[in-house]
């Protein structure tokens, strides 16, 4: 029972409340701001694959300074539990001029991309994302960090994901959320979230 109220809570946590502070407008160069990568799109193929797959994940939550709790759940909602991911999505819009984008190769034949916030749009609340690509396209690794500071709720929360072939499609094979919160009316909360899907 602890455990399951642990999850209920952080997963409140996670997704954030709805008063969040609302973007700076961009300036008329938006509509010359090229298109980022839509990371809300990708979570939602990614969840629907998850969903028809139907498997398991190896899910450890720590919430200090309690002993990390590991269980292995099934009957996932991974709409639900991807949320942080697709509240990340930065490709807007209103944030079309909100991010700087660098673009590089590794050493490996990948391609890093990294989207980080301009300074005229501090109050946007991904304040950096990275997606690594292969060679053909197919998303490898996801990174960044949401953070949310109003009257109510102070939280930096970063996240990340990995991606491999499973049975021949490309699929999240492992997530992790991590991050602080306080409230006006708790004090602070530290927690983890790690995901390795079977």
């Amino acid at each position: 029972m602890k455990y399951f109220f642990k999850i209920f809570l952080i997963l409140n946590l996670i997704w954030g409340s709805s008063c969040q502070n609302e973007p700076v407008e961009p300036d008329l160069k938006a509509t010359a701001a090229p298109a980022y990568f839509n990371l809300s799109a990708f979570i939602s193929e990614q969840a629907e694959l998850l969903q028809a797959s139907q498997v398991k994940v190896k899910k450890t939550i720590t919430a200090l300074p309690d002993s990390p709790e590991t269980k292995v759940l099934q009957n996932i909602n991974w709409e639900q539990e991807l949320e942080t991911f697709t509240q990340a999505d930065i490709n807007k819009p209103a944030l079309r001029a909100a991010y700087d984008v660098t673009t590089s190769p590794t050493t490996n034949g990948q391609t890093k991309t990294i989207y980080r916030q301009r300074a005229g749009y501090r109050d946007t609340p991904v304040e950096y994302l990275e997606v690594i690509t292969s060679a053909d396209k197919q998303v490898v690794a996801v990174t960044g960090r949401h953070r949310e500071n109003n009257y109510l709720v102070k939280s930096g929360k970063n996240f990340s994901l990995r991606c491999a072939p499973v049975n021949g499609k490309n699929r999240i094979v492992a997530y992790r959320i991590s991050g602080t919160q306080k409230t006006i009316f708790f004090d602070p909360l530290q927690y983890t979230v790690q995901g390795d899907i079977q």
